[in-house]
């Protein structure tokens, strides 16, 4: 049986998402929750989306679950004096960020099939990622349209990323891999 997949809104172009399941293990043992945020980013005015009509795509990012945070990392992104659970989330995310994970590589986005091939008004691009792979994006015309597709397919595909986990902290970020970028939201190192 599959476990549910909680889904809350941080804010209009924001989602995260969390399952009680969704853990890695520190090299000390310590077990960390981890979710998954989605934020809709509109690329119009950026170099070569002046006058996209389908200038939106998904980012996803892992982050550790509120309840595995250090405290010095919760004091430090609090905007307020006792945030609640998504609040949080949300500060957590706008201020450190978590460990990209490219949602479009789980299922190609040209090979969608069935439902998700035509949940959302999208198209396909291939771009270039800063280490010079060339993956397909999902490109939505409004941040409505792609919270949409996020709601009913990446959430849905979310799981399987964490089932090569290993694989995604092991991915070079700017300083360090993703696993440097957890243990040092979750235990402050």
């Amino acid at each position: 049986m599959t476990e549910m997949v909680a889904v809350f809104q941080l804010d209009e172009k924001t989602l995260y998402a969390e399952n009680d399941g969704w853990k890695c293990e520190l090299e000390d043992g310590s077990a960390v929750g981890l979710g998954m945020v989605f934020e809709a980013v509109d690329l119009k005015g950026t170099e070569g989306f002046e006058e996209e009509e389908y200038s939106v795509i998904v980012e996803a990012e892992i982050v550790p679950q509120p309840e595995s945070l250090d405290d010095e990392v919760i004091l430090e992104v609090s905007e307020e004096e006792n945030p609640g659970r998504q609040s949080l989330i949300f500060d957590l995310y706008r201020h450190h960020g978590g460990v990209p994970v490219n949602i479009d590589a789980l299922q190609p986005a040209r090979a969608s099939c069935g439902a998700s091939a035509f949940v959302a008004d999208q198209v396909v691009r291939s771009q270039k990622t800063a280490s010079g792979q060339t993956i397909e994006v999902r490109h939505f015309r409004s941040v409505e349209d792609a919270l949409q597709f996020t709601r009913e397919f990446y959430v849905v595909m979310a799981p399987i990323v964490f089932e090569f986990l290993d694989w995604v902290f092991d991915q070079p970020l700017g300083q360090g891999t993703g696993w440097e970028k957890i243990r040092m939201l979750s235990t402050g190192e």
